[in-house]
């Protein structure tokens, strides 16, 4: 009797758990969670691997062993051989980057073959000596991190499954070398890097040709501890992890007492702030990562208490949720800047490494429904979700945090966003030679360009975000992710010592976010696999940008071109047999005589909403736009290019006639250092180079050489006005009242219509003027040419006589599309202009 009660219980067991599972899964359907099964899955998997596939192999048939893929041109990027791109080249130091920033990828993709043949070829072909000037940052991130997350993944495979045996220590040997390499630029007075360092004659080697700079983005500085710690204690030499340190503490010493926050460029000699604006995107990202990291993979829990004390004064000034704003150091009240960089993206993935879900959910949220409208993040957009910058160079911080999330909560949520990233870039950046960066987001039109950190990070995380354990050759959780997204191990924390000066005071507040204060949290403990808890905060940001979908109507949508004074469409309305009767409070009444439609005879209710929008002029925004005319034959003034002004020197708005002068370049072309041919400037308008320092250090060199005013030209390739806002020149923090000259800038594109000219014709003479006040023009008012696309949907009278609670909102719903040119005689380049930057370099690379 015993057994057979024992095994009736047993049934009753076995069909109460069925009945939960039943109830679990129609709860989770009416809260409408999406599923996906382990076949689906699988698809969306294979399609991975097949683009890495495509992408890696398109490196390695075209471009290696250049550092970079061109997929456009279907060629290598080699350094000196292509125009010049500024900043974003002193990633590549010819030694293979995208091989040796993919090495851990391909083991994480179970792609061992190819991952074996990679070392071979980083072993017995790369050089880390060559005679090139490099970003500190960028080849610590992407080559001494691939290079030790290659060895890493080598040794795994050896002591795993006794394949490669043939490997001893290459790529750590290698690592070594280019970590030496790397230590002259930690040769300064306060201890904080140089940004950039000659790999063969270090910084202030006479052939070094760097060593001028002054100034460094904080992330800079403060991203190099995971890599230089693991060097050291792979290789038992702590000249690496000390130096890392060193550098920590003084961006640690150098916070804001009183907001506890760091700002965005320091003086590496003085360790004063260059730049005060705070936030976590471009300039400051991964020096928070890294602080909270170092204590995961190092076990010092100096690092944690510095990022705890950091992260406080972050939800307390800069998150807004969803937002994430760039505040004032000193004044972390006062937001610096309207709009946001797409690099932030990575921060809401961070957070749950912290265990703080919620504020990552909002966050994630917001940066997916900006994918939506313009199917990936740009560089950077407004707060009301407008494109600020237009381009986006396959950045993986996204897909960094999604991945994350759904770690975190195993919300299949996550994995259709995953799958909507794999569809933009199938559909949107795939090319025939691989996955080419998007120029404009807005256009789609593409350029020529595929950056490494796209294989080493973009493809692991969607690939880990549809996988399971089984289909990893490692367990994913014995290592710590990098900012490039290579793997260092935990065991790293048992070897060496850690050093113990410069303690921080324990951070305690007392609120939400002392829980997590002292622990690594576990993603077990925090979070239960729940899917309806981040369904539930999310859906508070559903609608958070403008819906697209127009609600059904009888009338198919209309389209009317609104002209000068917008009579044409009444009239256009009226031949469709359709009156307009405007009454009191924006209310119309609608009447219909058009005999095919008699059924709908009658007065309809509407209430017309329209938002009128065009791109904010520079004035709108605060900054005048000027202009570079060129006067002299065969031109004669026909030829005018879009300008930004400077906060500083002469004021080109208080000149009734502008500034004359002819065209010299400066030498050397960034005017960062003492100008060489100051005889051909004298008397003259200069042309230099944006990168390397500051605006006002470049014309301070220019002035001292006699130059009547300034022209500078961004270094950012095929950039203009007319797909990116102009902005204003700012200073630095040391005053600019000695500076009188004016000053202007111009993109890319409108900087190469002037070198070109003065190539053909030598002596070239320009006006800087108020673009308003272009030589042979008069002022006027533009003419404003917008098209409108409405959708009216009408509702019964009866409904409103009826009162219904929600009839109004029903009752229209007028969508308007709004297109705005202007078109200035002679204008060159059309005009666009946006909120202001301050900032003499792009967020790039940081």
């Amino acid at each position: 009797m015993k057994e057979h009660r024992g095994t009736g219980t047993r049934e009753i067991v076995k069909l109460g758990n069925l009945l939960l599972i039943y109830c679990a899964v129609l709860w989770i359907s009416s809260l409408g969670v999406l599923t996906m099964d382990a076949e689906e899955k699988k698809i969306i998997r294979d399609q991975i691997i097949e683009m890495f596939d495509h992408a890696y192999g398109s490196y390695m048939k075209f471009a290696y062993p250049a550092d970079e893929l061109m997929p456009l041109s279907c060629r290598g990027r080699v350094r000196g051989l292509e125009p010049s791109r500024g900043d974003i080249d002193d990633a590549m130091g010819k030694f293979s980057l995208t091989l040796i920033d993919t090495l851990d990828t391909l083991v994480v993709l179970n792609k061992l073959d190819a991952f074996e043949e990679a070392v071979k070829k980083v072993v017995e072909e790369v050089r880390v000596d060559n005679d090139v000037v490099v970003s500190v940052f960028e080849t610590n991130i992407r080559v001494l991190g691939g290079l030790l997350g290659g060895h890493v993944m080598a040794v795994m495979l050896q002591n795993k499954i006794q394949r490669m045996q043939w490997y001893k220590d290459e790529l750590l040997h290698l690592a070594k070398d280019l970590g030496y390499r790397l230590l002259p630029a930690f040769n300064t007075t306060s201890g904080l890097p140089y940004p950039r360092v000659n790999l063969r004659y270090g910084v202030h080697n006479p052939y070094s040709r760097t060593g001028t700079e002054s100034d460094t983005c904080t992330a800079c500085a403060g991203t190099m501890i995971l890599e230089f710690a693991a060097l050291s204690r792979l290789t038992g030499d702590s000249v690496f992890e000390d130096h890392a340190r060193r550098a920590l503490d003084v961006l640690w010493d150098k916070r804001q007492k009183g907001s506890d926050l760091v700002g965005t460029v320091i003086n590496i000699h003085s360790g004063d702030w260059i730049r005060r604006d705070s936030g976590v995107g471009a300039g400051i990202d991964s020096y928070y990562e890294y602080l909270l990291k170092a204590y995961v993979l190092l076990g010092d829990s100096i690092y944690l208490q510095r990022f705890n004390t950091h992260y406080a004064a972050i939800m307390k000034y800069v998150s807004q949720p969803p937002l994430l704003m760039s505040v004032h150091m000193h004044k972390p009240t006062v937001n610096v800047r309207g709009w946001m960089d797409s690099l932030l993206a990575f921060f809401p993935g961070l957070q749950v490494l912290r265990g703080d879900l919620k504020p990552a959910i909002e966050t994630h949220e917001m940066l997916y429904q900006v994918t939506k409208q313009h199917n990936f993040l740009p560089e950077a957009f407004t707060t009301d979700f407008a494109v600020h910058w237009a381009q986006h160079p396959l950045r993986p911080e996204f897909a960094e945090s999604t991945y994350f999330l759904y770690k975190a909560t195993r919300d299949p949520y996550y994995l259709k966003v995953g799958k909507s990233i794999v569809d933009s870039l199938n559909n949107h950046a795939r090319v025939s030679c691989g996955f080419a960066a998007v120029q404009d987001v807005r256009t789609g039109r593409h350029e020529d360009r595929m950056d490494s950190f796209f294989l080493a990070e973009m493809f692991k995380y969607l690939y880990l975000l549809f996988s399971e354990k089984r289909d990893v050759p490692l367990d994913i959780d014995d290592y710590v992710f990098t900012t490039e997204a290579h793997l260092l191990p935990l065991s790293l924390s048992t070897v060496g010592t850690s050093c113990m000066e410069n303690a921080t005071a324990m951070y305690s507040s007392g609120d939400e976010y002392e829980i997590f204060a002292h622990l690594c949290p576990s993603e077990q403990a925090l979070f239960p696999n729940n899917p309806a808890y981040a369904q539930t905060i999310r859906g508070r940001y559903k609608n958070l940008l403008k819906s697209e979908t127009v609600p059904s109507s009888p009338f198919s949508g209309i389209t009317l071109p609104l002209h000068d004074n917008g009579l044409q469409s009444l009239e256009i309305l009226k031949s469709m047999g359709i009156t307009l009767i405007p009454m009191k409070d924006g209310v119309f009444h609608f009447a219909s005589s058009n005999k095919a439609e008699s059924s709908m005879k009658g007065v309809y209710t509407l209430k017309l909403i329209a938002e009128l929008t065009q791109t904010p002029s520079g004035e709108e925004q605060g900054i005048t736009p000027l202009s570079v005319q060129i006067v002299s034959p065969p031109f004669l003034g026909r030829v005018v290019l879009t300008a930004g002004p400077a906060q500083f020197g002469l004021d080109l708005t208080n000149e009734e006639h502008g500034v004359k002068g002819s065209l010299a370049k400066s030498i050397p072309l960034s005017a960062c250092s003492k100008i060489s041919n100051p005889e051909e400037l004298q008397g003259k308008i200069a042309i230099a180079q944006r990168g390397d320092c500051m605006f006002a250090a470049k014309a301070r060199n220019l002035q001292k050489a006699g130059v009547l005013g300034i022209i500078i030209i961004d270094n950012t390739e095929d950039s203009c006005s007319e797909d990116t806002p102009i902005f204003q020149m700012v200073g630095d923090d040391g005053g600019t009242n000695d500076i009188t000259v004016p000053l202007v800038f111009l993109f890319s594109k409108e900087g190469k219509i002037l070198l070109e000219a003065i190539e053909e014709h030598q002596n070239v003479d320009v006006l800087l003027a108020v673009k308003s006040k272009q030589y042979g023009q008069e002022e006027r008012e533009d003419k404003l040419f917008q098209e409108l696309s409405f959708h009216i949907q009408l509702t019964d009278e009866a409904d409103v006589k009826e009162n219904r609670a929600d009839s109004f909102g029903r009752m229209t719903a007028v969508s308007f599309e709004t297109h705005v040119t202007s078109s200035p005689a002679n204008s060159g380049v059309p005009e666009k202009s946006d909120l202001s930057s301050d900032v003499d370099q792009e967020p790039e690379q940081v």
